[in-house]
């Protein structure tokens, strides 16, 4: 009898052994096909051309390399290929590259490089694109040169004049000093005023100045208006001035601590900042002595 089990036994284990074999793997999928690799042809009709000044954020198409990925029969997974630079004299921050995925199932599809301002005194530089496929694929051999040319430089300094705050004296209260409406002045070399830089009545003032001439300039805080001259408050109103510039290091602020909120409406003169242009697109700012 015991025969009998043991050969039962073994025979259960023999069945249960195959029966394994031939279920396992049930769900991997794709991932043990073995795929025949395919290729990958990439083609442009972009421009090879670029004016770096005439890029416009709004019109960002018209500052690509549109890359077109073709293959000739659609395969059962992704086909994802990085556009990458392969040589000239542009930097990494002169473009950004970005990478063809044709689905599985397809047959084409397309990604761009852009072409970025960068605002650096560049001269013309050169660009050479070309396609790395990831995974099992080949890709024919492509290369799109391009130029890029005409920097762009940044003449904008933009401007942000900056007063808010809040006071209480007794049961009286004021909870913001925007109510208070500063203007920014430019004055020449002679102390001719020019015209208003900042001039809304906006809280902040914000806006940017660019286009002067070479020279000394003058940037002239004026109280336009203040609804709480009347009120006895003698507390200091924090008036700054600050400034920056994309792509340069031109960046500060100066403070001025002489208006209160019993200062009259029309005082000129609480922030003045020397403003020197050279280049048409340099400026340094610094306190008036």
């Amino acid at each position: 009898m015991k025969n009998i089990i043991n050969k039962i036994g073994v025979f259960t284990l023999a069945c249960f052994a195959f029966t394994s074999c031939e279920t396992e793997d049930d769900n991997t999928g794709a991932s043990l096909l073995d795929y025949s690799p395919a290729t990958i042809t990439l083609s442009s009709s972009s421009p090879t051309t670029f004016d770096e000044s005439a890029i416009d954020a709004d019109v960002a198409s018209t500052y690509q390399i549109e890359v077109t990925a073709t293959l000739a029969s659609s395969q059962p997974v992704d086909a994802v290929i990085d556009l990458v630079q392969t040589g000239g004299s542009a930097s990494a921050s002169d473009f950004s590259a970005h990478t063809i995925t044709i689905p599985a199932g397809s047959l084409t599809a397309s990604a761009t490089v852009d072409i970025l301002q960068t605002g650096d005194i560049e001269g013309s530089e050169t660009l050479e694109i070309s396609g790395k496929s990831r995974a099992n694929f080949n890709v024919s051999p492509f290369t799109f040169n391009a130029t890029i040319e005409n920097d762009y430089i940044n003449d904008h300094l933009d401007l942000t004049l900056s007063w808010d705050g809040s006071a209480e004296d007794g049961d009286l209260s004021i909870m913001s000093f925007c109510d208070m409406d500063f203007d920014l002045v430019l004055y020449d070399e002679s102390f001719t005023a020019l015209g208003y830089v900042l001039g809304s009545s906006a809280c902040p003032e914000e806006d940017y100045l660019n286009g002067l001439s070479d020279g000394t300039y003058y940037l002239v805080s004026e109280l336009y208006a203040n609804p709480y001259s009347d009120l006895g408050f003698t507390d200091v109103v924090p008036l700054t001035l600050s400034w920056s510039q994309e792509h340069f290091d031109t960046s500060g602020s100066l403070s001025s601590d002489t208006t209160t909120l019993s200062t009259a409406a029309g005082d000129q003169g609480a922030l003045i900042v020397v403003l020197e242009v050279t280049n048409g697109y340099n400026y340094t700012l610094s306190p008036f002595q």
